[in-house]
Order: structure tokens, then C-alpha cells, then sequence
């Protein structure tokens, strides 16, 4: 079996283990966009990368906001419900807020909730971000194609029957 094919079969299983209980409303480019009954029908985009690390931003409107989350498989010391300090750094803008250590279908990861729309488009036209952790670790992310994935996202959440609340 071809690398690239055992790679686009762990990616697709993968996709289809996180996207438990989600239903898949498309694509846009390297993302994938889900609708999320837990958050109200909130769209999200998802997408692995290096590492298997995988990540999601999305709208969640049962808590009138968005939410960034990331998981890994070797982040062994993320405790579920614990919380820490995570910081984005886009270069000349800079967010902070509270992180939440959660387990998705077993794998550890963090889930950072905010009502701040500035967010979002900074993550949509950037090109990277620098997570830096509570600990001080540190995850540089590629956002190619984030600021279609996040039109998708908004399109997909217009199209649910709750409306996003302000």
C-alpha cells in the first residue's frame, strides 16, 4: 500500500472518529466543515495537521460566542476539566484567555471558548499562529486557506435553524 494512500485512510478515519455524533456540511480547501448538535448546530472547521494534531474553530451558539480547540495524542499531560492560560500570537495582534483540558474520543486536548469577534478574523487572514501554552510550549500552526474555511463556517452556521447569537 502506497504511503499517500495509508495516509489519506488514517486521515479519514480519523475525520470520521472526531466527527462522532457531527454531521458533515463540506469542504473548504484542507478543512473540513462540520455541524455540531452539542453547541446549538454550531459549524466548525476541521483539520489535522503535523504531528497528529488536529484542530477546530467554529461557531457556538448555545453560548453566544466561538471556540478554538486543539488536540494530540502525546499532549499525555492535559488533565480533563483542568485549566491554564493560552496565548495566540498573530504577530502584531496577540489574544489570551482561558484553555480547558478536554478529551475528545479519548485523545487530550484543549477547548478555549471566546465572545470576541476580532478573533476570528485574525485567525481567517493570517497565514500562522503561535499557540504558547501555560507551561510555555509552544505550536506554530499554517493557516493557508483559514480565511475560506472560516466563510464556510459562517455560511454553513446561516444555514442552521438557530440563528447565532450576539
Amino acid at each position: 500500500m502506497s504511503r499517500g494512500l495509508l495516509t489519506a485512510i488514517v486521515v479519514l478515519f480519523a475525520g470520521a472518529a472526531l466527527a462522532a455524533g457531527m454531521e458533515r456540511w463540506g469542504e473548504s480547501g484542507d478543512w473540513t466543515i462540520l455541524i455540531d448538535p452539542e453547541k446549538g448546530n454550531g459549524c466548525l472547521a476541521w483539520k489535522p495537521f503535523e504531528g497528529d494534531m488536529t484542530v477546530e474553530i467554529g461557531v457556538a451558539p448555545n453560548q453566544a460566542g466561538g471556540f478554538f480547540a486543539a488536540y494530540n495524542p502525546i499532549w499525555v499531560q492535559i488533565e480533563d476539566g483542568s485549566t491554564g492560560i493560552v496565548n495566540f500570537d498573530f504577530g502584531d495582534a496577540k489574544f489570551e484567555g482561558e484553555a480547558v483540558g478536554v478529551f475528545k474520543n479519548g485523545v487530550p486536548g484543549g477547548y478555549a471558548f471566546f465572545d470576541n469577534p476580532a478573533f476570528v478574523t485574525e485567525f481567517g487572514k493570517r497565514q500562522s499562529v503561535t499557540i504558547i501554552g501555560e507551561s510555555g510550549a509552544e505550536v506554530e500552526l499554517d493557516l493557508s486557506g483559514s480565511s475560506k474555511a472560516i466563510e464556510a463556517v459562517l455560511t454553513c452556521q446561516a444555514e442552521q435553524p438557530e440563528p447565532l447569537k450576539n
